[in-house]
């Protein structure tokens, strides 16, 4: 169905913080308007299974790194923490699928429109700051080891952790300063938008800049040295290339994911600050890239727990004995290929043991 009306982004179709606002038409030139087709039915499908798997994996994690005893090395608390960041984003996903089935119409009240925006802001920051801090301290595990080893200690990576979490409150805010209640721009009900205020539109840019290009230039920066590194003797052990590879694929997957997106987003708030003026054709593939972009960055709030799964064998060995509902008994010895007790090249334990310092801080 076509509708010729002033162009406005709608949750039923990007489903954050991509509303219309106000007096449609003042931003945007009026264009004719098409929905993706049968997107009230796939993006609500897409975000309830991201939803019921992001769930049990990243609980299951936290529950993992959280319960653990023993030494915990530096990366885990990166990993514990990026795990809580995912959780946070997941629980709000059955709402923003709930309005999605309803055309994108709210119908939970502006509290939780408030919450559940600040709630993605906020963990999505995380996220991005989390897996910064986790680059540059590979980066000095590798490149700078002996330099950095007053840095790399259990007291800095939790503070570091804590910073993030407070910059990810900050980033929040704006949502629940400027996001609420609007009225449908195709009829009856409301959804959860932002207001037309090119103050917020401004913020958002650079809070875009500040809290994903920024930090995807600094993990950019430290694997681009940490993979010249590993091509010079002396050489990284097998295991630590293990160990890195887990988490390049993590760092890889959150890129892959977030990136279109925060490019189309800055494409779109630039077009309502009427600095890149665009033609109908390509408002109209904004609309249906940020529709694509969303649900894409949505999903990959489960995508972390698949990693450790598929390339973890102590990760995996672990849930499956917690699948089989054996989690009573005690785990069968890994191999020292995957302990982190022994090497280094798992992201989880197989079973606490003593470890020296220099292993505990790898």
């Amino acid at each position: 169905m076509v509708a010729t009306e002033p162009w406005s982004p709608r949750p039923g179709t990007e489903l954050w913080d991509y509303s219309g606002s106000g007096e449609p038409g003042e931003e945007l030139e009026p264009c004719p308007s098409w929905e993706l087709p049968y997107s009230y039915a796939y993006v609500p499908a897409l975000y309830l299974a991201a939803f019921a798997m992001g769930l049990l994996g990243n609980a299951f994690v936290v529950w993992l790194l959280a319960g653990r005893r023993g030494p915990r090395r530096l990366v885990d608390t990166f990993v514990l923490h990026l795990a809580a960041a995912d959780l946070g984003f997941v629980l709000t996903l059955p709402l923003w699928a709930a309005a999605a089935a309803r055309g994108g119409r709210w119908p939970f009240g502006a509290g939780l429109c408030k919450l559940s925006s600040f709630a993605l802001a906020g963990t999505r920051c995380a996220g991005a700051l989390l897996l910064a801090g986790l680059s540059v301290d590979r980066y000095l595990a590798v490149v700078k080891l002996l330099e950095a080893r007053p840095l790399r200690t259990p007291r800095c990576a939790l503070l570091a952790c804590c910073g993030v979490w407070a910059v990810a409150l900050l980033a929040g805010l704006p949502s629940l300063l400027f996001r609420g209640l609007r009225p449908f721009p195709e009829g009856s009900g409301t959804q959860c938008g932002e207001e037309p205020s090119d103050t917020f539109q401004a913020l958002s840019l650079l809070l875009l800049l500040l809290t994903f290009v920024l930090p995807l230039a600094v993990t950019v920066f430290c694997y681009c040295r940490i993979s010249s590194r590993l091509r010079r003797p002396p050489h990284v052990g097998r295991a630590r290339r293990n160990s890195l590879r887990i988490i390049f694929a993590v760092v890889g997957s959150f890129v892959g994911s977030w990136l279109p997106l925060s490019a189309l987003r800055a494409v779109f708030h630039l077009a309502r600050l009427r600095a890149l003026p665009l033609p109908c054709p390509l408002v109209l593939a904004l609309r249906w890239g940020l529709t694509v972009a969303t649900c894409l960055a949505f999903v990959h709030s489960c995508a972390n727990p698949l990693i450790y799964l598929l390339l973890d064998r102590s990760f995996r060995a672990r849930a499956l004995h917690r699948a089989c509902g054996r989690a009573g008994r005690q785990l069968p010895r890994i191999s020292s290929a995957s302990s982190l007790s022994r090497d280094g090249s798992s992201v989880f334990w197989g079973r606490p043991q003593t470890q020296n310092a220099a292993s505990a801080a790898w």
